[in-house]
Parts: structure tokens; C-alpha cells; sequence
């Protein structure tokens, strides 16, 4: 029998989860060798638990092994100092046994294995902590409660985190769960950050980095107004509180999404630049609509979480697909984007579809639920084979609004839609949805069947017929100048060329040229840049050209044949159209759809 609480029976089962009571410590253990060190203080009535260091990072879909910098594992009585009985039962999971009530275990994390928001990373100017690549957690025990406290303050005296923070200390942190806390990052920095107010929420922002004071008061403001945007579109915050963390240290580009912020990293080179001064917005818009997109209004795949193996799930093209739209379209309803270059991102996502066959190798629901093996682990055939849940979803996330604006009697789109979502599985059944109930809730809210119009779209490697969704809203293609291609790109090593990417097009012939073949000659001449460049420029679709290459040390001679692509293409907006449609032309482009 269990212990008696207020008459009722606590069963043994239940006082052995409440007795576990975690602690960590993060210290650091080499700042220039780049080691965290962690002690982690356990209290518990049990004899025995399995210690397990995740393999992977919600939001980024690999495996990636985080046990591969985990060194000097140690565990010891608390009291005695005396070593506790542990053995390693496979590559990310220790086994301690005989346990004392107390004990400690020790370890060190090699952080600088790569400059990514997925990974550590430490080094004199700051610290960066992705917690599912640094804490151990209790197996079969990720409701445990835990605290966080940093020992770094002769190194870093700023810690930056959304998880609240313990009254006594500014240097310890709470997490109520481990699912918490292995969504908040942690940035170590002696950088102060800045603040603003949107919505009801106070975000705060930390940029690592050399900026100006000017840099960081606009990119505040541009944020207030791309946050004000997002939350007037979705009609509610659900945080008081969001950290945006921009790293501007080194050249990389990426972000990862978490409930209560994110972390984004962005070439400082490139940052005084206007345009990709907006592609850093659109970084960052991307990551804030996840606030709502994935992090609470999710398939229902994406969560809970085994952070052990993958949480595969077919329907990453609402979840990321949806995001890709809208981030930019966030941007343009913000006034970062005039009409024409709102309509250049729209038809660059379109035209990069068309560019290869992978449409023809790979439906939309088989790249999400092969993200794990194929998007996230590429080669050099990838190009050619693998769709991209984030841009095919994103073309496709604007074909469905434009039919739902078409059909729908009240013009209702994926906005409604995810205010409908977010009412019944995020506040009411508090999981996430299937894809019949997403389309099931579509069809209730705007009374359109947006599975029968688009389900093979999803489930078949085929095309979504862009061009009929725009002429909707009087928009048109334009292509003009019929020119030829090699099928091949090359890189330069000392003047000499080598193949480095191969492009697969479904209406030529293949022919025999592989990745890092060298060109020797181009139609009898020596080649060099100036010849390929002459080539490319005066090359017509089904023109044959002639390639001697160096394979492997030996010579080869191969014909090619070049071939098509328009030179010109683009899409207007056309005048010539019905009423109708630059009714509602204006209505995707002048109302938050």
C-alpha cells in the first residue's frame, strides 16, 4: 500500500515520481577548448534510473547523435563522494543502479562541432545552449520539474532565456517540465538586449554581435510591426513574454522556432544590404508565426515527443509549408514589401519548383515524412529528387487561399481557419489534428472542400497547376526568349573546371557526366570560364555540344544536348480580366487573407 494524503491512497508508483527532485549546474569547463561542464544533484527514493541525452531537436528533423560530445561521465554518492555504480546500455543512455537518496552526476560537452541554431556553441565573445544537446533527462520521467543554474558570470554576465527565472537568483532558472525545457534555449552574452510591445506581449530582443545602436533600435521597430501584423491575424497572443535572439557574430543563416522564442542567426556582412535586410525579416517573421504554427496549432505527430527516434509525420507542409507563405505575405501587408516584390518572392518559390523534376519523383506528404532521411540529409542528387515541404508547401498554401476566396460565399481562408484550429485542439482538446480533421475543420468554417480540390496534390508526385489558382485574381505568366542549357553547373579550382551540380530535367536526355568531372575541352576548345560562358549564352534548346572530361584519371569524350528554358519569364498583374477577379485581387492585397 501507498502513503495516506487526505484519505486518499497514494500508490507507490506516484511517491517514487514525486520523489525524484532534479538539479543542474552549468559551469564552464574550458572556455578556450570550447567544454561546458554539467553537474546534475538528484534526490530520489529510487534505486535505480536510466539517464538519456537526446538525439534530436524538435523543429530540426535528424538524427544527430548530441552523445557524440558528451565526455567524462561520472555519478557519486553526494554525501560520501563515493562513485555509484553506472554502464552505458547503448550510445545516449546510462544506466545507474544501487542509487544513494542523493547523488551527483558529472559530465563535459564539447561545443564547437558547428555554428547552427540546433547545437552548443561556446567561445570567448559568447555561449549558446541547445538544451536537448546538453541535458540528460530522467528516462521515462519528462514531467519531472528541474532547475537551471549558471555558474558563468566571470565569463558572461547576461543569461537569455524565455524560462522564468528564480526570484533569488538571476542565474537560475525553472522549468516545469523537461518538454520545457528542452524548448528554451539558452544564450550566454555580455550584450544588453532592448525591448518593445506588441499585442499584449513585451518581447525582448538580443543581437550578438558588432551593431549600432541605430541598427538595434530599427530592427526593433521593423519587429514591432511585423509582430503587431502576425497578432492582429491571428486575433490573441498566447504569451506575456517572447525572446528574439539574433546572432550576427559569423557568417550562417538558419532559425528554429520554440514556444516562448527563437534563435535566429544571420550574416553580419550582408545585414546593411536592403534586400537581404528583408530576407532577415523574413527570417525572423518565419520563426514568430511558429509561435502559433507548430508550437501550439500542430499535427497531431508533433507531440508529445521521443526524443530518442523520429516523430514522422506527413503533414510538415501546413506546419512549415503554411509558415513559408506567410512570412513573406506578413511582410508585405507590414509595408517591408511593395506589390511587385511580394509578387518576385511569390513567382522565385514557383519558378524554383519548375527548375527541377523532383515534382515528378516526390509528393508533398513523402518529403515531409522523409525530412528525417532525405531534406535534412542531402547529396548531391537531392536537387533533383527531393521536393521541399517548405516552398512547395508554401505555393500551395497560396493556390488553397485563392480558392477558398474563390469559393468561400464569405470569403473566409487559412486565417479563419486556424483561428477555428486553435479554439478546438489547442484550448479545448489540447493536442494536435489529424489531416482529415484539418480538412474537416476547413470544410466547417468556409464550406469548401479543399481535400477533394487538393488531396492529390499532396499524396501523388505531381505538380500543382500554379497558373489556373493565379488567373483567379487576373494574375498571368509571361515567358518569352526560348534559350538553351548545359544541364550542369561547374565550380573553378585554379582555373581548371570541375562538375559540382547536375540539373535533371524531365523533357531532356540524360548524358554521361558525373559531379567532380573536369571539363578538358568545350566543342574542340580548351575550357576555361570565358568558354563556357560562350557556350551558355549562344547555346538553343536541342543543339548538341561537345565535352572531353578527365574521370578518375582517364579521358572521355561525350555528346550533350542542351536543353530549353525561357530566359524571360515572370508574372503580371493583368488589367484585362473580369470584375470579379480584381474583386478579388484586391481582396488578397488589400485584406489580411
Amino acid at each position: 500500500m501507498g502513503k495516506e494524503l487526505e484519505g486518499k491512497t497514494i500508490s507507490p508508483e506516484v511517491e517514487s515520481k514525486q520523489a525524484l527532485q532534479i538539479q543542474y549546474e552549468v559551469s564552464i569547463f574550458d572556455l578556450y577548448k570550447h567544454y561546458f561542464q554539467v553537474r546534475l544533484l538528484v534526490e530520489t527514493n529510487q534505486k535505480e534510473i536510466i539517464f538519456c541525452l537526446p538525439n534530436w531537436t524538435p523543429g530540426s528533423y535528424m538524427i544527430r547523435d548530441y552523445a557524440t560530445h558528451l565526455h567524462k561521465f561520472d555519478a557519486r554518492n553526494l554525501l560520501t563522494q563515493e562513485p555509484v555504480h553506472w554502464e552505458m546500455v547503448d550510445l545516449h543512455r546510462w544506466k545507474l543502479t544501487q542509487l544513494p537518496p542523493k547523488f551527483e552526476i558529472t559530465y563535459i560537452i564539447y561545443a564547437f562541432e558547428d555554428f547552427t541554431v540546433r547545437t552548443n556553441y561556446l567561445e570567448t565573445e559568447f555561449g549558446f545552449i541547445n538544451p536537448p544537446a546538453l541535458f540528460l533527462y530522467p528516462e521515462g520521467k519528462l514531467d519531472t520539474k528541474a532547475s537551471i543554474e549558471f555558474k558563468v558570470s566571470d565569463y558572461f554576465p547576461n543569461i537569455y532565456t524565455s524560462l522564468p527565472r528564480d526570484e533569488n537568483n538571476p542565474h537560475k532558472f525553472l522549468s516545469d517540465h523537461f518538454d520545457e525545457l528542452f524548448d528554451s534555449p539558452f544564450h550566454l552574452s555580455k550584450k544588453n538586449s532592448t525591448f518593445f510591445t506588441a499585442g499584449t506581449t513585451k518581447h525582448e530582443l538580443l543581437i550578438e554581435g558588432d551593431v549600432s545602436f541605430d541598427f538595434k533600435t530599427k530592427l526593433a521597430n521593423d519587429l514591432q510591426k511585423i509582430t503587431e501584423t502576425q497578432i492582429q491575424w491571428m486575433g490573441e497572443s498566447p504569451n506575456e513574454y517572447y525572446l528574439f535572439v539574433l546572432n550576427l557574430s559569423l557568417p550562417a543563416y538558419g532559425g528554429l522556432e520554440h514556444k516562448a522564442s527563437s534563435i535566429n542567426y544571420f550574416n553580419p556582412e550582408l545585414i546593411h544590404d536592403e534586400e537581404e535586410y528583408k530576407r532577415l525579416l523574413e527570417l525572423l517573421s518565419h520563426e514568430y508565426f511558429h509561435l502559433w504554427n507548430i508550437k501550439r496549432i500542430r499535427p497531431i505527430a508533433l507531440g508529445p515527443f521521443d526524443y530518442q527516434k523520429p516523430n514522422l509525420t506527413r503533414e510538415l507542409w501546413i506546419a512549415e509549408g503554411f509558415t513559408s507563405f506567410y512570412d513573406a505575405y506578413f511582410l508585405f501587408q507590414s509595408g517591408f514589401l511593395n506589390l511587385d516584390e511580394y509578387l518576385n518572392k511569390l513567382q522565385s518559390d514557383i519558378f524554383s519548383l519548375e527548375d527541377n523534376e523532383a515534382d515528378f519523383w516526390m509528393s508533398l506528404e513523402e518529403s515531409s515524412f522523409t525530412a528525417w532521411t532525405k531534406y535534412y540529409k542531402r547529396n548531391g542528387n537531392s536537387h533533383n529528387i527531393t521536393v521541399s515541404y517548405y516552398t512547395k508547401g508554401g505555393v500551395l498554401a497560396l493556390c488553397m487561399n485563392l480558392f477558398l476566396l474563390q469559393e468561400s460565399k464569405e470569403k473566409k481562408t487559412i486565417r479563419h481557419v486556424f483561428h477555428k484550429l486553435n479554439e478546438v485542439f489547442v484550448k479545448e482538446k489540447q493536442r494536435g489534428f489529424t489531416k482529415q480533421e484539418f480538412f474537416d475543420t476547413v470544410k466547417e468554417v468556409t464550406g469548401v472542400d479543399l481535400k477533394m480540390e487538393f488531396n492529390d496534390y499532396l499524396e501523388l508526385p505531381k505538380p500543382i497547376p500554379v497558373d489556373y489558382y493565379l488567373d483567379m485574381i487576373g494574375i498571368h505568366r509571361i515567358q518569352t526568349d526560348l534559350v538553351g542549357e548545359t544541364g550542369f553547373k561547374t565550380k573553378d579550382k585554379n582555373g581548371n573546371l570541375f562538375v559540382q551540380r547536375i540539373q535533371h530535367k524531365s523533357d531532356s536526355d540524360s548524358f554521361d557526366l558525373m559531379l567532380d568531372d573536369e571539363i578538358l575541352a568545350i566543342n574542340g576548345k580548351r575550357a576555361s570560364i570565358s568558354v563556357l560562358q560562350k557556350l551558355e549564352k549562344n547555346l538553343r534548346p536541342g543543339e548538341k555540344f561537345h565535352l572531353i572530361l578527365s574521370r578518375a584519371g582517364k579521358i572521355k569524350e561525350i555528346m550533350a544536348t542542351a536543353s530549353g528554358y525561357y530566359k524571360t519569364r515572370k508574372f503580371i498583374i493583368s488589367e484585362d480580366c473580369s470584375p470579379e477577379k480584381k474583386e478579388l485581387r484586391e481582396y488578397f492585397l488589400r485584406n489580411i487573407i
